[in-house]
Formats: structure tokens, sequence, C-alpha cells
């Protein structure tokens, strides 16, 4: 019965995809449309939960479909198993993705092509879960490669506006450049333990892994490549912030608990073999914590209310790679949990905010719209006071353990423990900056940034009034809500749950991945202090920020303080040249090589190569035409001397050589 459960979860996205690509022509509205892929994703929710209870009480659940093919001893077959790892995913992809597709039900009420959209929606839930269920490299894949085109469709879906389509080919370009690492990174470890299921290298043969050290070495960095291009870590990291040229819901989806996710997944995946090898464990280590700190510098100055939520989704996901290289494999996808829950939150109450303000998208051209939309703006501060790690709130839970972690890393821990409270800091200044610029501060206020002027509105925006989302999208927001909050309390430290109630989302996920290992335990005294400095260092950096764009009416203040750090502004507000600097030793090089292959080795090397075949077969037949003999005995002594030729050197050739 639970078998025929698991092989239904990615069925009903897929049926639902189906559905709506065929039902195209008839022009479903956005109700009709909405509803079937809602559906399909609730249902499979549904199942999720059921076989996420069997797990719990009795283990894994496996169904196999089909062989496929067999090379040498390697059985690629179509396999699926719901584990505690896949549990935790797929209640995300089918909970959080089921609430995002009936937000967007009212969100793209005035869209034509809702159905196309709702199609792309369920398809992309499809490669997910299947990416997610999989029990081998190949199914992996399979989904893995599904979610890159499915995101491209997303994120391209407005294509008619050039930037769309430029940002849909760039996240494809990006993870493509990712899929190559994976694509060797698993042919490597099937070469050396001569399988691809995920079961089989749960508990890899130790004599096999360092007689081949270095070629998994090799390959799990390959891997990391990968993880990497999904996950938007350095130096794949750029084509996240320009996906938001897509539908918000559709951020919401991808960045919160879907594709971003993949690449923490599969280190998760391989967590048993990686483990044994520091270096791969530190390059992990430190792609994360440099990640989070880059992001969460670049937001601080950025003025899409879409691109903050952006870059701390890069920032956040640099957590979770950082607590994977710290061995801390749960605890990372503990984050990678209640992040999905306020993330989505403040995608979609960022959804709601453009909705209201009829598509503006500049925290510097809103302001006041807390009595406006009560709804969205209570059910922001929830997602708020989570991403901020304030206590009582799920952010606080997931973020403290990795910087616990951090701090009893021997090695490089202390510095990684720097990067990360640092991180958390800037996450709270820049979080708070937005929140009050959105929903505090009144339209009145003259506040600018640069050129970015403040449009002083009361309560209209260009020319509408500003209003409520309707019931349909606000009641995701409250459900996500109150998920941020709670969803914290079954992942709680010791200090807080004792033995009996304390880190059971890690107790149940360690029962798959690599446990925690080498980490110094802190005593209960440590612990507090720790909480209590960190908590009063991000109410500090919140005040901050509450002072400078709040009770400092006037601007003189961050005009000052932008020019005393007028270099880290430039580089923040221009996010560090990296694209200017990928486009200058990466894309430019590239046009300039095919150029050459089109302009040169095309038209003259390849196209005069043919011509002068066809020039050369032209002459010789003419020749052939010109001396064609008179008489048939004549052109048949001709055939027989050819042949014998060609006869005599083909001899000589077997003879002689």
């Amino acid at each position: 019965m639970y078998e025929n459960y698991l092989a239904l979860i990615p069925f009903f996205p897929l049926l639902a995809f189906l559905l709506n690509s065929l039902l195209i022509k008839n022009k479903l509205n956005n109700v009709q449309a909405g509803l079937i892929t809602f559906l399909g994703l609730f249902t499979s929710f549904i199942l999720v939960i059921l076989l996420a209870i069997h797990v719990q009480e009795v283990g894994p659940v496996h169904v196999k479909l089909w062989d496929w093919m067999t090379y040498k001893k390697i059985v690629f077959d179509i396999h699926f198993v719901m584990d505690q790892l896949s549990v935790v995913l797929c209640l995300m992809v089918t909970g959080i993705g089921s609430a995002i597709a009936f937000f967007s039900i009212g969100y793209m009420d005035q869209e034509e092509k809702v159905g196309k959209f709702f199609a792309f929606f369920a398809l992309f839930a499809f490669s997910m879960l299947l990416l997610v269920v999989g029990e081998n490299f190949l199914i992996l894949f399979m989904g893995w490669e599904g979610v890159g085109l499915s995101s491209y469709l997303l994120i391209g879906f407005w294509y008619e506006h050039t930037k769309n389509g430029n940002a849909a080919k760039k996240a494809f370009l990006a993870n493509r450049v990712g899929d190559f690492g994976v694509v060797l990174g698993m042919i490597g470890y099937a070469l050396v333990f001569n399988t691809v299921s995920f079961r089989d290298l749960q508990h890899p043969d130790m004599a096999i892994l360092m007689a081949n050290k270095s070629v998994l070495i090799a390959s799990s960095l390959l891997l990391v490549l990968g993880a990497a291009g999904k996950s938007a870590q350095i130096p794949l990291f750029v084509w996240l912030p320009d996906a938001m040229m897509g539908p918000t819901p559709v951020s919401a989806l991808m960045h919160a608990a879907t594709m971003v996710t993949a690449g923490i997944f599969l280190l998760c995946r391989v967590s048993n073999i990686i483990v044994h090898f520091s270096v791969v464990m530190d390059v992990i280590a430190w792609i994360g914590a440099l990640t989070s700190l880059l992001a969460a510098l670049i937001a601080l100055t950025q003025t899409d209310i879409k691109k903050i939520l952006a870059y701390s989704t890069v920032s956040q996901l640099g957590y979770m790679v950082m607590a994977c290289g710290l061995g801390a494999f749960s605890t990372g996808m503990f984050h990678v949990f209640t992040h999905a829950f306020f993330k989505a939150l403040l995608f979609l109450c960022a959804a709601s905010v453009i909705y209201g303000c009829h598509h503006e998208q500049n925290i510097f051209k809103m302001g006041g719209l807390k009595n406006k939309m009560p709804v969205t703006f209570w059910t922001f501060v929830v997602g708020f006071l989570a991403i901020s790690g304030i206590p009582g709130f799920s952010g606080f839970f997931s973020k403290d353990e990795i910087l616990s972690m951090a701090f009893t890393n021997p090695g490089n821990g202390i510095f990684l423990y720097s990067i990360g409270l640092i991180s958390a800091l800037l996450t709270a200044f820049y979080m708070t900056r937005m929140l009050v610029l959105v929903f505090i501060v009144p339209p009145s206020h003259d506040i600018h940034d640069t050129h970015e002027h403040h449009v002083k509105e009361d309560s209209s925006h260009n020319g509408h009034e500003i209003h409520e989302s309707p019931s349909v999208m606000t009641i995701p927001l409250i459900i996500l809500a109150l998920c941020s909050f709670g969803a914290g309390y079954i992942g709680m430290p010791h200090l807080f749950g004792g033995h009996e109630y304390s880190r059971l989302f890690q107790t149940f996920l360690e029962k798959f991945v690599a446990p925690p290992t080498g980490h110094t335990h802190l005593s209960e005294e440590t612990e507090i202090i720790m909480m209590v400095v960190t908590t009063l260092l991000i109410l500090s950096s919140m005040g901050l920020a509450y002072y400078i764009y709040v009770k400092n009416d006037q601007v003189k203040m961050r005009d000052k303080l932008k020019a005393k750090f007028l270099g880290l502004w430039i580089l923040s507000s221009t996010k560090f040249k990296v694209d200017e600097i990928y486009e200058t030793i990466i894309i430019k090089p590239l046009y300039q090589v095919g150029h050459f292959l089109v302009d040169i080795v095309e038209t003259h090397v390849v196209n005069g190569f043919v011509k002068l075949v066809t020039k050369t077969i032209n002459s010789g037949g003419n020749f052939l035409e010109e001396t064609k003999p008179d008489r048939l005995e004549v052109g048949i002594l001709y055939i027989i001397i050819g042949l014998t030729i060609i006869v005599t050197a083909v001899f000589n050739a077997f003879i002689f050589r």
C-alpha cells in the first residue's frame, strides 16, 4: 500500500501539468487552472504525510518500477525511496508548494497566460519531487535537469520583455555549469563503488574509500560545484537575484522550499562519503560562509523588494552550506526546513505588497502600508522576526545551532563563527530597513537613496488605491506565519527541550545523514551567554536600522554614514561588480571565440573547403565530359585499368603493413 502511495506522489503534479497543458486552448481562468495545480500538489501532500508517519514508525519505503539498463555491475533502475531525508523535502515541496499555488490563484487573476503558468508550476513541482524521491543518481539527475528546465520556463514566463528572457538564460547557463560537475561527480562515484544507489552509499566500504581517495575527492568537489550551481553559492550565485524577473510566486516557490535547496539535499545524500575528506568539508564550509557574507553585504543597499529577499536567500543558503561543511548536515537541513516557511512567507508578503501597490517594487516608493495592508504587515513581521533570529521564532533555533556548531568546530571554527555572526547582524539590519520603509515610515517622509526618490503619496499609488490583498492570498500568509513561528520547536537545543523533546528533527534525520563529529560540547552556561550576546547584538543592529530610517527624520545622518563608508557602499550597490567581472573574463572572450569560429573558421575554412571540393568535382566532371571516349570498348578499358590500380594499392597495403 505504502509503495503505491510513493509511486503516486510525483504522479499527481505531473497529472496537473498534463491537464493544464491539454486545456490551454480552452483558456481556463485563474481559478480553474490554479485549482488543478493546487489539488495535484495537495493530494501529494496528503500522501507524503501518510508516508512520513510510516517512515517514522517503521522505516524507509522503497518502490522499484522497472530496470532500465545495466553497465557491467552497475544497475540503472527506476527506483523511488521515501526515507528520512526525502520526507523533509517532500513535505516542503508539496506543503509549501500547495500554499503558493493557492496564493497564485489570486495573484495571477489578471494574467492572460494563466494556464501556461500553472502548467509550468506543476511541472516544476513534479521535477523537484522526482529529484527528492529518486533512490539513485539516475532519478535524481532526471529531476535535477527537469528543475533546471522548468525554472527557465518560469523565470522567463514574461519573455516578451528582454530582461526576463536574459534572466532565464542566465539561470539556465549558470546551472548548466553546475550540472557538468554533477554528471562527472556521479560518474566518478559509480565507477568507484559500482553502484548509483544511495542506499549502497550510506554505509561505504572504508577499504574502497581509502583506496580511491583521490578519485572520490575530485568527484566530491565536482558534486560541490553542482550544489553551488543549484543552491546559488560562490561562484555561481549570480543567477538567483536576476531570477526575480519571473512572477513573484515563482520566487517563493523556487527560492524558499524547492530548487535552491536541491544543492544542500545533494550534499546530504552523499554526506556519508564526503565527511571522510577534510579538504572537501573545508571547501564546502568556506564557500557557504563567504557566500553568506557577500550576499548580506549586497542586500544592504538594494532598493527592489524582491532583490533584497533574493540576496537574503543567497545569504541563508550560505548558512546551510556552511553547516554541511562543518559536518552538521542535520543542522543544515533544519535551517532548510525553517527557512522554507519564513522565506516563502516573506516572498508572498512581498507579492502581496506588489499586488496592493499595483506592481511597484521599489521600497523607497512605498511607505505607510501598515494600516492599509494589516494582514500582510503582521504576517511579514513574523517572517522578519524569524529570519532575524529572534528567540522564540523558528529561525532562532536553526541559526543558533549553526553558530554553535561553528564555534565548537576545531580548526577554522572561530573564523567561520565570526563570519556567520556578522552575516546574522547584517540580515537583521537590512530586513529592518525593508520593514520600516515599506510599512512604518509614512509616505510623506523625504526618504531617498542616491538616484531613488520617494513618491509622496498618501492613500494611493500611481493613481490607484492601495488595498489589502484578497482572502485567497492572505490565508496562505497566515498559515505560513504560524509555521514560521512554530517550526523551530521540533529542533530545540537540550537547553530548552531536555533530552526527551530536544533535537527531534535532527535526530530523525541523522538516521540517514552523517551525524556531527568532532565538535566539543558547550556547557549550559556558555550556551546561554552565547544566545544572550547574539540576541543583544541582533537587537542592536535592528535598533540602528530603525533609528537611521525612522527616528532620524533628516537624511543627513545617512548621508554621513554613506560618505564615511563610501567605498563599501559603492561595492555593495554595484553588487561587488561580480557580473561585470564575469562579463569581462568569461562572456566577452567566449563571444570573441564564437565570432572567430563563425567569421573566420566557418566562413573561410569550412565554407572554403566545401567550395574547393565542389569546384574540384565540377572540374573533374567537366574534364571527363570533355575527354570521354567515343567507343564503348575504350571506356571499358579505362574502367579495368582504374580497378587494377585500386586493387593493387589495397593489396600492397595489406601485404606490407
